[in-house]
């Protein structure tokens, strides 16, 4: 394969990011009303009435969220390529990124398959079904921060010691923190109402703003260095041997 459209796959896959949000956004949040999530204190038969009410929605908005993994996993790969020259011969944290990001795409594919389930037949099914599937999805879901630590801890690792300047410091910093920030989602597990719990804001809304300016903040510095890669490959093919036309003499 010619270098330039390596380098253009390679941009597509730092673009993954945003479209992997977008969709998010318009499917897990929009569509699927899980920008304000059921009550984890709802009763049983509360919980099966709000899948009820949302069977369509909730199908068809997680629907696109499963879609929207497929991004996830091929930008998981881009930023562990991108780690790895970074990282050199032996690159660890780059496979554990990679390792890390495929978790994760599970683990929401599973949590969506597990949603969709709940609002399937929740009009007619016994509710403390739709309750424990319900329950099962964002406990996959959220205590799976420990996965997305795992990404963000390896890529803290990498960019922390780059010397180009790809990465400021500040960035690899503030990377670290946001992944022992992400342990707040734990919190789901052991209380069903208050800041911690799954419709909180420790509990829900924190680690996904952590996740998602994490994801968008390297997806922006990862296209700043291909598109500067792609203008040396282009300055380097225009000076190779035969590229150069010679003047007319005037």
């Amino acid at each position: 394969m010619k270098e330039r459209w390596s380098i253009r796959y390679e941009l597509f896959g730092a673009w993954c990011a945003p479209i992997f949000s977008v969709l998010t956004v318009i499917g897990f949040l929009g569509f699927a009303h899980f920008y304000h999530p059921a009550a984890a204190d709802l009763s049983p038969p509360a919980m099966a009435h709000f899948y009820a009410e949302r069977k369509t929605s909730v199908a068809f908005g997680l629907s696109l969220f499963c879609l929207a993994t497929a991004f996830l996993a091929v930008y998981s790969v881009q930023l562990g390529l991108w780690l790895w020259r970074m990282e050199g011969r032996s690159p660890l944290m780059a496979i554990s990124q990679i390792l890390g990001g495929f978790g994760v795409v599970l683990l929401i594919f599973i949590s969506n398959c597990l949603w969709i389930g709940a609002a399937y037949r929740a009009d007619v099914t016994d509710p403390a079904i739709v309750h424990a599937l319900n329950d099962a999805a964002w406990f996959g879901f959220l205590i799976g921060w420990v996965i997305l630590a795992l990404q963000m801890a390896a890529t803290a690792a990498v960019t922390f010691h780059d010397r180009s300047g790809t990465v400021p410091r500040p960035v690899s910093i503030a990377t670290a923190i946001g992944a022992v920030g992400l342990f707040t989602a734990n919190g789901c597990a052991f209380t069903k109402s208050g800041p911690f719990a799954w419709d909180g804001v420790l509990g829900y809304y924190l680690p996904m703003v952590i996740w998602g300016v994490w994801l968008n903040g390297f997806a922006l510095l990862m296209r700043a260095e291909i598109k500067r890669r792609m203008r040396t490959a282009t300055t380097t093919r225009s000076i190779e041997p035969g590229a150069v036309t010679e003047m007319a003499p005037a």
